[in-house]
C-alpha cells in the first residue's frame, strides 16, 4: 500500500463512522421530549468529542511509541473530525494552555466562539 493512501483509509473510515455516529446520536436525542426545547445533542456530542479526542492524543501521542499515530489519525482526526470538530478546537486549546500561553489560549477562545457567532449572524442576516 502506497504510504498516502493509508492515512486516507484510516481518515476515510474514521469520517464514516463519526458522520453517521453524530447523525444517529443527534437524531435520537431530538426525538425526546426533553432534548428538543435546548441543543442538549449537539452538547453532548462536543463533549464527548473532546474526551475522546483527549483520550486518543494523551493516549497515542504522548504516551505511545511514534508508531500509534495511526490510532489517532482513526479515532482522534478521523472519527472525532467528523463527530464533532469543537474536539479538535478543545484540543488545540489544551496544547496552548499545557506549553503556559495561557492569554494566547484565552484569545483564541474568545475569537473562535465570537468570530464563530458573528459570521452564523452575518450569513443568517444576509440570507433574511
Amino acid at each position: 500500500m502506497t504510504t498516502w493512501l493509508y492515512p486516507v483509509l484510516l481518515l476515510s473510515l474514521g469520517g464514516v463512522v463519526g458522520t453517521n455516529a453524530r447523525f444517529w446520536l443527534g437524531r435520537w436525542i431530538a426525538s425526546h421530549p426533553w432534548g428538543q426545547s435546548f441543543p442538549l445533542g449537539t452538547l453532548l456530542i462536543n463533549v464527548s468529542g473532546s474526551l475522546l479526542f483527549a483520550v486518543a492524543g494523551v493516549a497515542f501521542l504522548e504516551r505511545q511509541p511514534p508508531h500509534h499515530k495511526e490510532w489517532f489519525l482513526l479515532i482522534a482526526t478521523g472519527f472525532c473530525g467528523a463527530y464533532t470538530t469543537f474536539s479538535t478546537f478543545e484540543w488545540e486549546t489544551y496544547q496552548l494552555v499545557k506549553r503556559g500561553d495561557w492569554p494566547l489560549a484565552l484569545v483564541y477562545v474568545l475569537a473562535s466562539v465570537a468570530a464563530g457567532f458573528a459570521a452564523v449572524v452575518v450569513v443568517v442576516s444576509v440570507g433574511e
